[in-house]
């Protein structure tokens, strides 16, 4: 359990849920938190066929300024944000073992 509060991909996946609540409740009603500090979906927004595959999703109801979003852009944030904190999680190991080896 003590691993598990210190590994990235853990804290990454609570800040994505905190995210999606936040657009939920109509804190980020123009999705700039959601989508547009994520690198990755921005590219996938800025893609007309990005954007239509993602948009055809099942729609949630939110209070933003469409009233609903697709849920693969909430998909999208979780699977994005746990591959970052994997590739932290990665680097810290790397890191760690590298140190490790050199003493």
């Amino acid at each position: 359990m003590k691993r598990l509060f210190k590994s990235f991909a853990f804290w990454f996946l609570i800040i994505s849920i905190l995210k999606i609540y936040m657009h939920q409740i109509g804190q980020d009603s123009k999705s700039i938190v959601l989508i547009y500090l994520n690198p990755v979906l921005k590219i996938i927004s800025r893609s007309d066929t990005g954007r239509a595959f993602m948009n055809s999703g099942l729609q949630v109801s939110s209070r933003t300024i469409l009233g609903h979003t697709s849920i693969y852009w909430y998909i999208g944030s979780v699977v994005t944000f746990i591959i970052y904190g994997l590739i932290l999680d990665g680097f810290r190991y790397f890191l760690r073992h590298i140190c490790n080896t050199t003493k």
